[in-house]
């Protein structure tokens, strides 16, 4: 009898599984709505621990709210997103994607606010039309552990009217070097706890009306860590798994060469198990390019006095074949504000 139980609720546990995965049914793309905006996105393998070589800007709140914790600088950043459509049955043949952002540390915690916008009308790729606002707080727990939250807000229009709410849990940690990796880092983070684009008519990737995206309650988890060092040359990876709504299964890797902490070199590659099966994936991986400098202002006032005499400034480019028939060309800049203090702080008792 109790076999017979068992049995039963094990089939009837697979019919609803089957029932969830068959009513899956996104845009293509919409999974990574907050992706594809600026060439740091598109070249950070979608990275909850903060990319190979742990270069986090207030953009990077898209995959992990916790990675902004242990940074000590203000940071601006902003980019911007072609996309190229070289045939559409629709006639489409120009989107758009941008974004804007501030991080700002405190005593308290740090920070961070990112604008997305995207204008994508693509038959191959119609994620729509939608302003969306990501803001988190995260704090470091200790020197290895930092925790973060935050909250997403949306609009979404053309395609019917539609809004987002949702919340995002993130932690980071830094486990130090380990079998030869240097820096090896953790991140998981469980995102979009909430109401997602559920009311629009974008084309799915099944060929009809899109049901909701991005998915509701994606864990993500990722790995990092620097490969090898020199003083010319560095090499690093990250590898993250996503699964949007327990209904998809999302691979990202990365790798970064850096040389003389000047020019990095990024590459990334997706496998989005779903937009495979329906035959929407595109195989080739993002390819992207930095330039790092410094920013002199000791003749300034203003800087001086808020101690931002040096920046550090970057410049960044990339290109991605998204599907068959699209292409993204994208440019970015970001600026962290001072120097990061490296020195201990140092401690006088007695008036010595």
């Amino acid at each position: 009898m109790i076999k017979r139980i068992k049995s039963k609720f094990i089939i009837f546990a697979f019919f609803l599984c089957v029932l969830n995965l068959y009513a899956y049914n996104p845009p293509a793309g919409g999974e990574n709505l907050f992706g594809i905006s600026s060439p740091t996105q598109l070249t950070s393998a979608s990275s909850a621990a903060g990319g190979a070589f742990f270069d986090v800007t207030p953009a990077s709140i898209a995959f992990n709210p916790a990675l902004p914790a242990f940074e000590q600088r203000i940071m601006l950043d902003a980019g911007y997103t072609a996309l190229f459509a070289s045939k559409d049955p629709d006639d489409e043949k120009f989107a758009s994607a941008f974004q804007g952002g501030l991080l700002v540390p405190t005593k308290w915690g740090v920070g961070a606010a990112e604008m997305y916008g995207a204008v994508i009308p693509f038959y191959e790729m119609q994620v729509g039309k939608s302003f969306n606002l990501k803001m988190s707080a995260s704090r470091d727990v200790t020197e290895k552990l930092a925790v973060g939250i935050g909250l997403t807000n949306g609009y979404f229009y053309g395609y019917n009217t539609d809004f987002m709410v949702a919340a995002d849990l993130g932690f980071v940690y830094n486990a130090g070097d380990f079998m030869g990796l240097k820096n090896l880092r953790y991140g998981i983070s469980l995102q979009n706890l909430g109401k997602t684009y559920t009311n629009t008519t974008v084309w799915g990737i099944k060929g009809k009306e899109a049901d909701f995206f991005p998915g509701i309650a994606a864990l993500r988890i990722g790995a990092a860590a620097t490969v090898f060092e020199s003083e010319l040359f560095s090499g690093a990876f990250s590898l993250d798994m996503t699964i949007p709504s327990a209904q998809n299964f999302i691979l990202d890797a990365g790798l970064q060469f850096m040389y003389r902490n000047f020019l990095k070199l990024s590459g990334a590659w997706q496998y989005n198990a779903r937009e495979v099966i329906e035959g929407s994936e595109s195989w080739l991986p993002s390819l992207g390019i930095t330039f790092k400098f410094m920013l002199n202002s000791k003749d300034s006032a203003f800087m001086k006095e808020k101690g931002w005499q040096e920046s550090e400034a970057a410049i960044t480019g990339a290109w991605k074949k998204m599907y068959e028939n699209i292409n993204a060309l994208s440019g970015g800049v970001t600026l962290k504000l001072g120097m990061k203090d490296t020195e201990a702080p140092e401690i006088k008792l007695f008036d010595e």
